[in-house]
């Protein structure tokens, strides 16, 4: 049997709406020193202001012929980037599985022999190509950045162009 008495919370300990704006805690719809309140929006990160190189974003094409990274600042400016190509493989190569991995460990050595100092990364994934696991996989054994969020920004139509004509044999 389900009770259906009130909890029992005095009506002094509830703070009234004047109180709460008084308070120097941002409010839910403050926004401003907060990183993921646009397009990707999962969970905003708090990131301090006096270090730019504070969060990194770490960006994934990931297509069927090669996989694409980027290094970026919070700010989308670019810092490092690799492919599958650049590391070396030819044709085919470029879309596998050790290429992107290859070109994750790439970036690590960029980065380090640069200095700059690297603690959390967040990776935005597109594609649906190999390197989208290897990516990860070389993130967590090459280097020591901890990854904050994981978004797949793969452009998804709502019904867009129509397509081709069917063929009829």
């Amino acid at each position: 049997m389900l009770s259906t008495q009130r909890p029992s919370t005095p009506a002094s300990k509830v703070p009234k709406f004047s109180q709460m704006l008084s308070n120097d805690k941002p409010m839910k719809s403050d926004f401003s020193g907060f990183i993921g309140a646009g397009r990707y929006c999962g969970h905003a990160a708090k990131v301090e202001r006096d270090d730019p190189m504070s969060l990194l974003i770490l960006h994934v094409h990931s297509s069927s012929n090669n996989t694409i990274l980027s290094l970026t600042d919070a700010n989308g400016k670019v810092i490092v980037n690799a492919s599958g190509g650049t590391v070396g493989f030819k044709k085919a190569q470029r879309a596998g599985f050790e290429a992107a991995y290859q070109a994750t460990a790439s970036i690590a050595a960029t980065v380090k022999e640069r200095g700059i100092n690297v603690k959390v990364v967040e990776l935005r994934l597109k594609g649906f190509g190999a390197g989208r696991d290897a990516v990860f996989k070389a993130v967590n054994s090459v280097t020591s950045w901890a990854i904050t969020r994981i978004v797949d920004t793969t452009p998804i139509p709502f019904n867009g162009c129509r397509p081709k004509k069917a063929r009829r044999l």
